[in-house]
């Protein structure tokens, strides 16, 4: 988590600048009442990561609907990296790196205890797509 916190998006790695942007546009898509995967679909095609999708949005609605509490997101254009969301880029890491004892921590601090196995299914595979695809770094 130490490893993302307070760092700038433009410091993180193509994948986790991705994954930063993800969270926070489905959360924004959310507030204005917008379907998520509409919101991120056309990103996620262009990133050619369209499979990472549904496991994604899973593993957000999971943490919306069966949270342990509220979580703080920035805002999509945010420069800097949030508690929050250092945490669940340090969680994505873990799954990635099949760390799944600090998976299984890191996921009991965030969502209810039934909500637990399919959340952690959920960020494997959207690891496992993170693992295999490679994300240009694009400058807009």
């Amino acid at each position: 988590m130490y490893r993302f916190l307070d760092r700038t998006i433009t410091d993180l790695a193509p994948g986790e600048q991705m994954i930063a942007w993800s969270m926070r546009s489905w959360v924004a898509a959310m507030g204005m009442q917008r379907c998520p995967c509409a919101a991120l679909g056309p990103s996620f095609q262009r990133w050619r990561v369209a499979e990472l999708l549904p496991d994604f949005n899973m593993a957000m609605f999971l943490l919306n609907t069966e949270g342990e509490g509220p979580l703080r997101f920035g805002s999509p254009g945010c420069a800097r990296i949030h508690d929050d969301e250092a945490m669940l880029l340090a969680l994505f890491h873990a799954a990635a790196d099949n760390d799944y004892r600090l998976v299984q921590r890191l996921a009991a601090q965030v969502v209810k205890p039934e909500a637990l196995s399919p959340f952690i299914v959920a960020i494997g595979q959207s690891s496992d797509v993170l693992r295999r695809t490679p994300v240009p770094r694009t400058r807009n």
